[in-house]
């Protein structure tokens, strides 16, 4: 049985026992409390209704000795009336009483008996008053004082009703005592319980205790020990089938678990410092060849710096061949608009030599018809003789003006002809230049675009050199970068080496069990790798020129 076990059986009879004394004492104290409300609920009311009774019937005797005496006929109605009120009230509590205050067989015989008593008395009464109205003062006295007359019946009724009380006082004494018994009852039986409880739940939670301490002493002296010599093949006793027992075994499994542990770290310390040594070499190697490396890289700087300013100023030049075509291409294009306003020029020059021909020909025309009509005249004028001689002259005038225009105006047309001939001449001259001015105009664009492409060529390829710059100084600052990281991981190795020295001097103060030696990986001999130059030959400034 393990401790748990132990310790819940333990708690279930403690609490079992603190449940039986606490259901005993509950169903005493029950009983108690009952008897007590009885007697504040019965017994007790039942007392003061039987004073009031008692006390009743004596200020019934004391009224009838008061009509005795009373020597004034007049006032005898008024005490009449106070006795039947009395006599009334009498009756009503002995009504009350055997409602609600009877507490036993012979409390309700002895209220049967108060009734038949106030029956004699109310039957003796009138004789009584009839010998108190008559002033028959023996009478009277004697039916008061004479156990056959009113006063035996009142007087056997106040006998009847302490007999009543005292039965009540006895019903009290006795719960109470009945309660004082039970009480001590209560307390020895509370008091022996505990008192037993204890001790036996004190006496196994002792031996509990001390077999726990026992076992958890044995189990410290171990743990001291092996914390005190570093001795990890101490083991702790596990014969225990409870949780010290499973503390001791799993102890034992942690620190086989620590001694395996700890012979796995001595031999990886070793392994880390053999590869630390290894590492520390291959930080110089790479040291060295990282040297190197920033010394390539920085004469490539220097020739990417050369070459970005050739390039430079090949995409100066391109620039400024660019603007000089674009000026030929304007100039180019002013003299095409020239020429196309020579042409138009020239189509007018000849719209205007056809229309002067046309003119040429209508005067033409009209002097061939002034010299017909001269001819007429002429004719007319032979027909009319002598009269007409005038007329005749007139008429070889125009006939000769008419002669001289036609002789003019084929003149003019002759020269016009020719005129129009050389000017359509000139015209297809002026159509062949604007032709050749426009292939010119072409090819000078062409030529212009070429340049600007060239001109653009040159600019990226100048911004490619720079962004190959940028990227040479980069790889420059990366490579001094990695050779103060190549230092630093060399510090480190060196570092590594020093602390898997002193892990391995601390790990030997252990003492571990003796266990298969872990096969060490064999070290990876180190071949450095044969450096390439890096470095970049220098253009030389004339195939930049032929380019």
């Amino acid at each position: 049985m393990n401790i748990s076990q132990r310790l819940f059986l333990s708690f279930s009879m403690l609490f079992a026992a603190i449940i039986l004394q606490a259901v005993l004492a509950i169903s005493l104290l029950s009983g108690f409390q009952d008897r007590f409300e009885y007697v504040q609920a019965n017994a007790i009311p039942s007392i003061k209704d039987l004073g009031k009774l008692i006390d009743g019937s004596n200020r019934l005797a004391l009224t009838l000795y008061k009509h005795k005496s009373q020597t004034d006929d007049n006032k005898m109605p008024a005490v009449e009336e106070e006795i039947a009120k009395q006599l009334a009230e009498l009756k009503s509590l002995t009504d009350y009483y055997m409602a609600h205050d009877i507490s036993s067989d012979e409390d309700k015989r002895l209220t049967e008996l108060a009734y038949d008593n106030i029956q004699r008395v109310s039957a003796a009464l009138p004789a009584f008053l009839t010998a108190s109205r008559a002033h028959q003062n023996d009478l009277s006295l004697a039916l008061i004082e004479e156990q056959n007359g009113i006063g035996g019946a009142i007087r056997q009724l106040i006998a009847d009703y302490q007999k009543q009380l005292a039965l009540n006082i006895a019903i009290g004494d006795e719960l109470r005592a009945t309660n004082r018994s039970t009480f001590h009852s209560v307390l020895w039986t509370t008091i022996t319980g505990v008192i037993a409880t204890v001790v036996i739940f004190g006496l196994l939670s002792l031996f509990t205790v001390l077999r726990i301490r026992r076992s958890l002493s044995a189990a410290g002296k171990v743990m001291m020990a092996a914390s005190e010599n570093l001795d990890l093949t101490l083991k702790a006793d596990e014969s225990r089938r409870d949780e010290v027992g499973n503390m001791a075994h799993s102890f034992n499994i942690l620190m086989e678990r620590v001694s395996g542990a700890l012979s796995s770290v001595r031999q990886a310390s070793q392994s880390v410092s053999s590869a630390s040594v290894q590492i520390s070499a291959g930080n110089e190697d790479l040291s060295s060849r990282t040297e190197q490396q920033a010394a390539s890289l920085e004469q490539t700087a220097a020739s990417m710096t050369e070459l970005s300013e050739t390039v430079r100023q090949t995409a100066d030049n391109t620039h400024q061949a660019s603007q000089l075509a674009a000026n030929a291409s304007g100039l180019s294009e002013k003299s095409s608009a020239s020429l196309t306003t020579m042409l138009s020029t020239m189509d007018n020059i000849r719209g205007s030599s056809r229309k002067v021909t046309e003119i040429v020909s209508i005067i033409e025309g009209i002097a061939f018809q002034t010299n017909i009509l001269a001819l007429n005249a002429a004719v007319e004028a032979a027909r009319a003789g002598e009269h007409g001689k005038g007329f005749a002259v007139v008429a070889g005038e125009v006939r000769s003006l008419s002669q001289r225009s036609t002789t003019a105006a084929r003149e003019i047309k002759t020269l016009i002809e020719e005129s129009h001939r050389l000017t359509e001449a000139g015209a297809e001259q002026a159509s062949d230049v604007g032709r050749n001015m426009s292939v010119m105009n072409d090819a000078i664009h062409q030529v212009s675009q070429l340049v600007e492409e060239i001109a653009a060529a040159a600019v990226e390829q100048s911004q490619g050199i720079v962004q190959v710059q940028q990227a040479v100084n980069q790889m420059d600052d990366v490579t001094q970068q990695n050779a103060a990281l190549v230092e630093e991981a060399s510090a480190a190795s060196q570092s590594l080496q020093e602390q898997a020295g002193n892990l391995n001097q601390l790990v030997g103060k252990f003492h571990v069990a003796e266990a298969a030696e872990v096969q060490r990986p064999a070290a990876v001999a180190r071949t450095p790798s044969p450096v390439k130059s890096s470095r970049v030959a220098l253009v030389n400034d004339a195939d930049w020129q032929s380019f």
